[in-house]
């Protein structure tokens, strides 16, 4: 592997890089939903926030975008077709316009400068232009980007074999248990299907214990904090594991039921590992879920999600009201061996899609 401290570093002005440019927002009464990726000033999901189809003079390929508010500092690159919301500020490098593997480098050494600002301190395009980060350079001084685009290439490539033999081996452990699973060869159209009372499938019903982040100190790896959404599997964030945060922990294997949220309201996720959770989601256990049912509840239980809006929310006497399709057994009970055996295909197919990509050469990706 390449190394970072092969090379010369010094500190670069973002302006000599290329010309910072401002985002400019499409409004929620103006979203449409689409394929087109908004980004917008989060932190995860390389800074989408959206899908839109919506395009306004923003639209563009091939930058790093950057935040101004919100995760303030944190840069992604976007070797895609989008469209940027104000909180955004957009670089495209003179030097190396396009090139995946030095927008993502570059990306990452703005990102390092995140801890300079804050709410109190936006990353403004004033700001953003007197920037410094620090680049690897050549023995003339200038930005190495061939180094940038050499090192972010083994690194990728190294990331994306080490991931391959993850998928692989969860490939092969779950062809060995439905081996082991028989009698269910029945596909979903051939099964009898009938609404069911949620409430009737769970033992127990509890609220999210948790008391906000403000009690709490993110990190980048620890308990995760789940918030009213659906995106990221409702993970928001990760907290420190201490005394704190333990007092707010939750049991996993459980589903939880979004009450309110932006255009969350009504979803639900599937939560397997222990976890600290806001208020404005209800989680029901039971006997019968694991990864597999779990899943397969949740695709189900989301097509009811159209009921629920901002304007009406979810909470625990609405779930009582709420039924949901599910494949039952000969005598009308709810048939958990084939959710399981289906789930467990279905997450089959998955990681056959996910190997047959990574087998593509990576500058298509």
């Amino acid at each position: 592997m390449m190394r970072l401290d092969d090379r010369e570093w010094k500190p670069c002005r973002l302006s000599s890089l290329g010309t910072v440019e401002s985002g400019r927002d499409i409004y929620a009464l103006e979203r449409v939903d689409g394929d087109i990726p908004y980004i917008t000033s989060g932190s995860q999901n390389n800074g989408i926030g959206y899908f839109v189809n919506s395009k306004n003079d923003t639209y563009d390929k091939g930058y790093i975008a950057f935040n101004r508010n919100g995760a303030v500092g944190l840069a992604f690159y976007h070797p895609y077709w989008s469209v940027m919301g104000n909180d955004c500020r957009k670089l495209h490098l003179t030097d190396a316009d396009e090139n995946i593997y030095v927008g993502i480098f570059v990306a990452t050494a703005i990102s390092m400068q995140s801890k300079s600002f804050s709410y109190s301190r936006k990353l403004g395009t004033g700001r953003a232009n007197k920037l410094q980060i620090m680049l690897p350079v050549t023995d003339a001084g200038e930005p190495d980007f061939q180094f940038m685009e050499d090192y972010a290439c083994e690194l990728m490539a190294a990331k994306r074999k080490q991931y391959q033999q993850f998928v692989e081996k969860r490939l092969e452990s779950l062809e060995l248990d439905m081996a082991n699973m028989t009698g269910y060869s029945k596909a979903p159209k051939s099964c009898q299907w009938k609404p069911v009372p949620i409430v009737s499938l769970f033992d127990r019903f509890e609220p999210g214990k948790g008391k906000g982040l403000n009690h709490l100190e993110q990190s980048e790896q620890g308990i995760t904090y789940i918030g009213a959404t659906n995106r990221n599997n409702g993970v928001m964030c990760y907290v420190k594991d201490n005394g704190t945060a333990r007092k707010m922990m939750q049991e996993g294997n459980c589903i939880g039921f979004i009450k309110n949220g932006d255009g969350s309201a009504g979803y639900a996720i599937y939560k397997q590992e222990p976890f600290i959770s806001t208020s404005d989601v209800i989680y029901g256990y039971a006997k019968w879920l694991n990864p597999y049912t779990g899943l397969f509840f949740v695709a189900a239980q989301d097509m009811i999600e159209h009921k629920y809006s901002h304007g009406y929310k979810r909470n625990a006497q609405h779930l009582k009201g709420d039924r949901v399709m599910l494949p039952v057994t000969d005598d009308g009970q709810p048939d958990y061996d084939f959710m399981e055996l289906f789930g467990r295909k279905m997450m089959s197919n998955k990681y056959r899609q996910y190997l047959s990509f990574l087998s593509l050469p990576a500058t298509t990706i």
